[in-house]
């Protein structure tokens, strides 16, 4: 049996995969450019509520938990959040 990892997004009703790897170091790099993207899409999000006159704390909640840098940690429910998961296959 080999392991792989798996990298993606999960929120209440989705999962997304996004990428899959034979190490956790491959996968700890996919997932922090994953979260990293989910952190500008926030800040986007929150600069277009600014612009547009509403309230932008849904944004600043989501940036403090995708601020969290351990995939074992990180918690953003119930909007998206990056994980990895090992999963044992046989080739």
């Amino acid at each position: 049996m080999n392991e792989i990892y798996i990298v993606g997004e999960q929120g209440p009703e989705h999962n997304s995969i996004s990428s899959v790897h034979t190490t956790y170091d491959g996968a700890l790099e996919a997932w922090n450019k994953l979260r990293l993207k989910l952190i500008e899409d926030a800040k986007s999000g929150m600069e277009y509520c600014k612009k547009d006159g509403r309230g932008t704390e849904m944004y600043e909640m989501m940036l403090k938990n995708l601020n969290c840098t351990d995939p074992k940690k990180i918690d953003n429910y119930p909007f998206e959040t990056p994980y990895i998961e090992k999963r044992k296959v046989m080739i």
